[in-house]
């Protein structure tokens, strides 16, 4: 019989093209609460404890967030009390926009998007603060989608990401922020090593400033 563990363990072996993805997810999808529920997952309730505080600090009343790579809506339900947030959601696969469709929790919803491709379905500038939690891990997406959430994010906001251990000694994640801080696109706020992830690995989770 496989274990959640198992489940997991699979989705982290896949090419990363969008129809392994996406077919890989649209079975999940029906199980993954219960699958990541049973790994203690603590990535929705660090990254909503992250947005909580920057929202606390913001001079704006109201806030407009995007949840990049939303699922089945772990975040937006954990930030969904909150009125004076306005939350998008997006993710590839469509039977798992359809569970989080379910929270309440979204004003919008998009299935389809390749956070690889740059969200260039998004005009740039246009969220307050964007969330990326669960996404950047071995067999998903690249470093590089990182700059769509850069871009997409207003000057002054801020992009919250989750990064798996393993997948920060995989790949050129790291490489890719300091040279974008070099370039000035973005700053490094906050860099929080080895939090709570899941009872197999750790993860850093990271706020970066869009100037």
């Amino acid at each position: 019989m496989n274990t959640s563990h198992d489940v997991i363990a699979r989705s982290h072996r896949l090419d990363g093209t969008p129809e392994q993805l996406t077919a890989y997810y649209s079975s999940w999808a029906p199980t993954y609460e219960r699958d990541v529920t049973n790994v203690h997952y603590a990535g929705p309730r660090i990254m909503a404890e992250m947005f909580s505080r920057l929202k606390r600090q913001s001079p704006a009343s109201e806030v407009t967030a995007l949840d990049a790579g939303c699922g089945t809506g772990l975040v937006g339900r954990q930030i969904a009390g909150d009125r004076t947030i306005t939350l998008d959601g997006l993710d590839l696969s469509h039977e798992m926009v359809t569970e989080a469709a379910r929270t309440g929790a979204y004003r919008l919803l998009t299935s389809g998007v390749d956070l690889n491709q740059g969200l260039t379905e998004i005009a740039a500038h246009t969220y307050d603060i964007t969330v990326c939690c669960g996404v950047f891990t071995p067999g998903h997406v690249h470093p590089v989608a990182v700059e769509g959430l850069l871009r997409v994010t207003r000057p002054g906001g801020h992009v919250l990401l989750s990064t798996r251990k393993r997948y920060l000694s995989e790949t050129d994640f790291t490489e890719r922020i300091e040279s974008l801080c070099a370039e000035g696109r973005t700053a490094v706020v906050e860099h929080h090593a080895d939090r709570p992830y899941t009872t197999d690995e750790p993860a850093d989770y990271w706020v970066l400033a869009v100037p």
